[in-house]
């Protein structure tokens, strides 16, 4: 005969353990659904302050015990592992101004001047206005009156030149009405040869000031006529030679940069780099580098796709405007972790 009393007490062990079993599972579901939210949410948030994109940096330089402007104040802007970007210098009133920054990994913007306390800033996306606009004040302090270094310091007017030549960045110089070259410049400096007057030493060559053009605002400019006014003759009157650069004696854009180990600051071969717009491909060689080259005005976009054991650090396509189809020098660092 069948045992009632042990076949319920059975059926209902078995009711209990389907219970139990069941909670296990709800509760496996929910951790599982909890832990998967999370990764979604943070892989939604952007990383504060990696990457992002600046079209002007603006701002005025104060001296902190005077409350007054300061001129000639330097202003460099880095990426995250001390790469140097771009820089300027403050004019009478104190104002500086940078157009047309790019994008920008983990940035900081740099406030030196001789006989003052040097002051670091980390940009900070928060800042952008609607149109990626930034401004950025500065008060800086002045070294103590007892512990400042005899003033040993370029004149002004070399200081000034020096500015418009950055390592990694181009200018061009007048060969004649016909002809200008392109120079990359790896070092340079200034030289005063008598009271205001002054050659351009670069790449261990010396360069006539009323021929030398440099970027501004996406045309090449006469480096003598933007410094006119502290030279005491008038050596861009003289020379007789255009305001601008005519863009017939501009070499095409080119669109370039590097691939970085962001861990070991390695160049990393066999990246992919497209171009939108018209489409081009190109592949980052032994150095880490490649380069595209435009002859159109337009915005451009460039993606990376790392190589295999690659991930990419950020997933920000940088747009670059060209405004000229020809002149543009364009650099783009993409960075990389394994």
């Amino acid at each position: 005969m069948i045992n009632l009393t042990q076949l319920c007490i059975d059926t209902h062990q078995k009711i209990k353990l389907k219970n139990i079993n069941c909670c296990r599972f709800i509760l496996m579901k929910r951790f599982l659904l909890m832990i998967s939210m999370g990764a979604a949410l943070s892989n939604a948030q952007p990383k504060e302050g990696i990457e992002f994109k600046v079209n002007t940096i603006t701002g005025y330089v104060i001296d902190s015990t005077t409350s007054k402007p300061v001129m000639d104040v330097n202003i460099d802007i880095y990426t995250g592992n001390g790469v140097l970007k771009h820089s300027t210098i403050t004019d009478e009133y104190g104002y500086y101004e940078r157009p047309i920054v790019g994008y920008l990994w983990k940035p900081k913007i740099r406030f030196t001047l001789h006989n003052y306390y040097k002051k670091i800033f980390r940009l900070d996306p928060a800042g952008l206005d609607s149109i990626l606009n930034i401004k950025v004040n500065a008060l800086i302090v002045p070294v103590p009156e007892e512990k400042r270094i005899p003033d040993l310091e370029k004149s002004t007017i070399t200081n000034r030149a020096e500015t418009f030549f950055i390592k990694g960045n181009v200018f061009y110089n007048l060969v004649d009405g016909s002809l200008a070259d392109r120079i990359i410049i790896s070092t340079a400096k200034a030289i005063e040869t008598k009271p205001d007057f002054i050659l351009m030493e670069v790449n261990g060559e010396h360069y006539d000031v009323a021929r030398c053009y440099v970027p501004q605002e996406g045309k090449y400019e006469n480096l003598s006529f933007i410094m006119r006014s502290m030279f005491d003759e008038p050596i861009f009157e003289n020379s007789g030679n255009p305001i601008f650069l005519n863009e017939d004696l501009l070499e095409p854009t080119i669109i370039f940069g590097s691939i970085i180990d962001i861990s070991t600051g390695d160049p990393i071969l066999g990246a992919e780099l497209i171009l939108s717009e018209p489409y081009k491909r190109r592949i980052s060689n032994e150095n880490g580098r490649y380069a595209f080259q435009v002859t159109d005005p337009g915005r451009y976009h460039v993606t990376m796709n790392p190589p295999p054991d690659y991930k990419k650090v950020s997933i920000a396509k940088p747009e670059i405007i060209i405004k000229y189809g020809r002149g543009g020098w364009f650099k783009s660092d993409f960075y990389v972790h394994p």
